[in-house]
């Protein structure tokens, strides 16, 4: 069967047939204010998925995470899109693609005059295949509850440019999943066979996981689009940030715009032996009230039980 029609068939099956492969297309004002319902059940609008934040215990401290580049064995920063894969390595649990140039999308997206309401969001699993994602998202993302009734936020150009950069991520992302075994990788023309990623594309405009954590998958790919970035600590200092993690910390980093990172997680280490385990600690930048908005680009491994209602 040719790539083409694979693509074709693919596309519209899953869309219309099966229960855990629908895109969902919501506006960014509805994530701000409601609550999020996950594949795991209700939870706040967190980049991770156990979160680690405790709401019941507040506190009230703001912060400028430095800026300083932190060099070691275990975070590695990199200036080409394939040199994330050495997230693989046993050493490294941080990767950081630098872009050279910041993308036209990311220029358009912080624009300051653009409100919350109006900026692009998307949840939802998507086949692994070469320009299907790009087709997907700028089709479910970017025009449709625009071009009814206001201004596209993005331009053409700009949006073919942002869906295209998810597709590349996508395929990279999927790559690395199949390499590491996490993604059966095995297609043999066979459609139901298709290895798929999840994909959200966030608007936040509140703190979000605010608390210092570490997220129970293998590894994500977060991207900040616009505003400010995933804060981070050096593998060093995890296990003290952990025992404060309602505080700010001295060793915070933060993340620049349109900076690509993998981030590995603890995976499935048991909560109560947090302490010593792998996986780069992080948290959202506190942003509540301060009338700044955020567009965050996660992309994970699809976990059991996770589906779309």
């Amino acid at each position: 069967m040719k790539i083409a029609s694979l693509v074709a068939t693919g596309f519209a099956y899953y869309l219309n047939n099966r229960q855990y492969y629908i895109l969902h297309q919501q506006t960014a004002h509805s994530l701000a204010v409601a609550s999020m319902k996950t594949m795991v059940g209700e939870q706040s609008a967190c980049i991770s998925d156990d979160c680690g934040c405790d709401h019941d215990h507040d506190d009230t401290i703001s912060s400028r995470s430095a800026r300083k580049k932190v060099t070691g064995r275990e975070i590695a920063f990199v200036n080409k899109l394939p040199d994330l894969a050495k997230i693989m390595d046993d050493d490294i649990q941080l990767v950081v693609w630098e872009q050279q140039e910041q993308p036209n999308f990311i220029k358009a997206l912080n624009d300051p005059s653009i409100p919350p309401e109006r900026l692009p969001s998307f949840e939802g699993m998507v086949p692994a295949l070469p320009e299907l994602v790009a087709e997907v998202i700028k089709k479910h993302i970017f025009l449709p509850y625009d071009i009814r009734s206001r201004p596209n936020v993005l331009t053409e150009a700009e949006a073919d440019e942002l869906a295209d950069h998810v597709d590349k991520l996508v395929q990279l992302f999927a790559d690395v999943a199949i390499q590491s075994g996490y993604i059966d990788g095995n297609v043999h023309g066979n459609v139901d066979e298709l290895p798929f990623v999840h994909v959200k594309l966030q608007v936040m405009t509140n703190d979000g996981c605010r608390f210092w954590h570490q997220d129970s998958v293998p590894f994500r790919l977060v991207s900040t689009l616009r505003g400010p970035c995933t804060e981070w600590v050096p593998p060093e200092f995890s296990a003290a940030t952990l025992k404060r993690r309602q505080h700010d910390s001295k060793h915070a980093r933060s993340m620049n715009l349109s900076d690509v990172a993998l981030f590995k997680g603890r995976g499935d280490a048991d909560a109560e032996s947090i302490y010593g385990q792998p996986g780069i600690v992080h948290r959202s930048p506190r942003i509540e009230e301060s009338g700044e908005s955020r567009v965050i680009l996660i992309i994970d491994i699809p976990q059991e039980g996770w589906h779309f209602d």
